[in-house]
């Protein structure tokens, strides 16, 4: 026998919780006729970018486009600085501008960010190290195309 879950807090407090689940409630929600889940599309758009799900933040936001949803263009900034890599910080300043529970969610994606550069960073095996640029420039100039 499943245990069946809960039903979702809406609006949620909390992306930490369970951020899958709101992506799911999101996505069942979107496709409801009638639906009174407020601040429906960036709530859904910060779990994913929480995700790191840039890919389907732009499905969403090219599909949300003629609903002029309020507060929905700061998040997709958030998403597309994710995308070119470029600095977050600005976009996510503005969405901290928003209510609750998106305030929240401002700081917990602004956290999730910061956390995966620094793991992406740590776990770099290249420096800026120059000694370090120099072993693998040799590397590859010395190993055939080829090699195993």
């Amino acid at each position: 026998m499943s245990q069946q879950q809960p039903p979702l807090q809406w609006p949620p407090p909390s992306l930490e919780v369970n951020a899958e689940a709101i992506v799911n409630e999101c996505e069942m929600a979107e496709m409801t006729p009638g639906h009174n889940r407020t601040l429906l599309a960036p709530i859904h758009m910060a779990a994913l970018l929480y995700l790191g799900e840039t890919t389907h933040a732009r499905h969403l936001w090219r599909r949300s486009l003629k609903h002029e949803e309020p507060y929905l263009h700061d998040w997709w900034m958030v998403g597309q600085c994710m995308i070119l890599q470029k600095n977050e910080q600005d976009a996510l300043q503005r969405c901290a501008s928003h209510p609750e529970p998106l305030l929240t969610f401002a700081h917990q994606v602004a956290e999730r960010i910061l956390t995966k550069k620094q793991q992406t960073k740590s776990a770099s095996p290249i420096t800026n190290n120059n000694s370090n640029m120099a072993h693998v420039v040799s590397f590859m100039e010395t190993t055939p195309w080829n090699a195993p």
